[in-house]
């Protein structure tokens, strides 16, 4: 056993490859880091740095005989690990280090209730019986603030939300109350009161367990709040490592001050507020029925979007904001006509509610839509010159070699080379990729594009340049922008009038500076205070 002043953790000139000879490549180069008892160390560096790679060498849980160790050891309470046997280490996962995954939906089995999924995590590693570990999933559940915990028991992942099922994740890998805790981006996605929330019982549960954490992130507002110490990576080495307060303070590494440089800033440019109004919506409402009973008769409604007016001009940005379930998307959808609703829509004057399908699709080429997900949203079978060329080919617009043409000129308006139409997605980056989603909706010259949450799960510097194209698209083109996102300060950067939502209505709107500046209700100024690293004092007032 190790004492006091021995690390927890320690990788020591780690090396992971996958391939061999000349397609060898190199995930982690010669990576040394520490992880302190009770301490947090943080793992950043841009998507493709090495990052998770290093964390999941550390439990073997890599595609092994793919991925090889050259050299290196992980020493934890004074064992290699890397010379451990599979049987020995069975005994350590989720026991002694316990891990928390990116996606949790993706982690979790959607076939099994979560009693049963965190209930196993016992039965394999304390031998107890059903009903102590049923008392046990109760218990975590509780602590990590799931209301009605014994009600929900056996629900199915998908009946949570992304806060909930992360919740779950987090109670998973704290059963057996680990020494060791290796969190892999454990708010990416979350909405930004979620993200507080959880990084505040992650806190709370390492000082009440006495835990040490091992962070892995991009985003630098949270390693500022969590982290003790900091290990900065880029294409599989360590750069730069020390005390968090240090390498924040005074960064020594170009690629560490680059990082520090990354989040988006500035402001739109001003608006016209005396230009076309492009878009218009009023009293807008999506109610999704409610179905019971053998007949499946309607009972009542689910209110998505509940009489929601809206103007967006030629030119302007409206930001969207709210949590997860306010229905921003779904009001963006039904805009441009994506989803069914009631009310007023209408689109450069002409009524889009009386327009059935076929009448509409004339008016498609004006509307288009930048999705979350752009490895989701871009078919794997077709090239990227492909994907862009479908709606061309759709609205009939131009012979071949015009379309090639637009197909290159998009590409290039997007920062990318004519040449990479002949690629496929799989062969980009996450910001590569949100980039080609964008040549896809340009490349028809739409009037309005609605963009749903173009920038959530990418890195600080891949949102900043994504947010300065989407600016001089806008300058360029006068374009009309929906923007929905929880992201507040990539809102801050891009939007002229925000418009906040919370169960479908909206809480508060005005001119994006007078929201930021003053926001009057409490929900909006608890978003601030969540996203912008504020707090609200108790007269409601936010204050630095």
């Amino acid at each position: 056993m190790s004492d006091n002043r021995t690390p927890l953790l320690q990788l020591t000139d780690l090396r992971t490859s996958f391939g061999h000879g000349d397609h060898e490549v190199k995930a982690v180069d010669g990576v040394s880091y520490a992880v302190e008892k009770g301490k947090t160390h943080a793992l950043v560096g841009e998507s493709g740095s090495g990052k998770s790679v290093s964390a999941l060498s550390i439990l073997k849980l890599l595609p092994y005989p793919k991925a090889w160790h050259g050299s290196g050891s992980v020493i934890f309470d004074g064992e290699d690990l890397l010379q451990r046997k599979e049987r020995q280490l069975r005994a350590i996962r989720g026991n002694r280090i316990a891990m928390i995954f990116q996606e949790p939906l993706s982690s979790l089995n959607p076939l099994h209730s979560i009693e049963k999924q965190i209930a196993e995590v016992l039965l394999v590693h304390k031998h107890m019986r059903q009903t102590q570990a049923r008392d046990r999933v109760v218990e975590l559940l509780e602590l990590v603030g799931m209301e009605q915990a014994v009600s929900r028991l056996h629900a199915l992942p998908h009946e949570f939300s992304g806060g909930q099922q992360q919740r779950v994740m987090i109670a998973m890998a704290l059963a057996n109350e680990p020494e060791l805790l290796i969190a892999d981006e454990p708010t990416t996605a979350l909405d930004v009161t979620v993200q507080a929330q959880i990084l505040k019982l992650l806190k709370e549960l390492q000082e009440k367990l006495g835990m040490a954490m091992l962070l892995i992130t991009h985003d630098l507002g949270i390693v500022r709040r969590m982290a003790d110490t900091v290990s900065v990576m880029n294409h599989g080495k360590v750069v730069e490592d020390g005390d968090a307060k240090t390498v924040f303070d005074h960064p020594s590494h170009a690629y560490t001050q680059h990082l520090l440089a990354a989040e988006p800033k500035g402001r739109p440019d001003p608006a016209n507020a005396d230009a076309e109004t492009i878009m218009r919506g009023d009293d807008v409402k999506v109610w999704f029925p409610v179905k019971r009973g053998v007949l499946r008769r309607t009972v009542g409604h689910i209110k998505a979007v509940d009489g929601i007016s809206v103007d967006i001009r030629a030119g302007q940005t409206v930001g969207i904001v709210g949590e997860s379930g306010s229905g921003k998307s779904t009001l963006g959808r039904a805009l441009i006509r994506l989803e069914k609703s009631m009310g007023d829509i209408t689109f450069e004057g002409k009524d889009l509610q009386a327009l059935d399908w076929q009448a509409l699709r004339p008016l498609r080429n004006q509307m288009q839509i930048v999705f979350q997900d752009p490895f989701g949203s871009l078919s794997p079978r077709l090239s990227v010159g492909q994907i862009i060329e479908e709606g061309l080919l759709i609205h009939d617009m131009g012979d071949e070699a015009e379309r090639r043409g637009r197909i290159s000129e998009a590409l290039i308006e997007v920062g990318m080379e004519p040449e990479m139409q002949h690629r496929y997605p799989h062969e980009f980056s996450g910001g590569q990729r949100q980039r080609i989603s964008i040549a896809r909706a340009l490349v028809l010259k739409p009037r309005f594009i609605v963009l749903d949450e173009p920038t959530s799960a990418l890195d600080m510097s891949v949102q900043a340049q994504i947010v300065d194209l989407l600016r001089d698209l806008q300058r360029k083109y006068n374009l009309a922008y929906m923007f929905i996102s929880h992201d507040l300060k990539v809102v801050r950067a891009l939007a002229h009038h925000v418009v906040v939502m919370k169960d479908g209505k909206v809480v508060e709107q005005g001119p994006a500076e007078s929201i930021f500046e003053n926001p009057r209700e409490a929900y909006t100024q608890a978003l601030l205070a969540a996203a912008l690293n504020l707090e609200a004092d108790e007269t409601g007032a936010v204050s630095t």
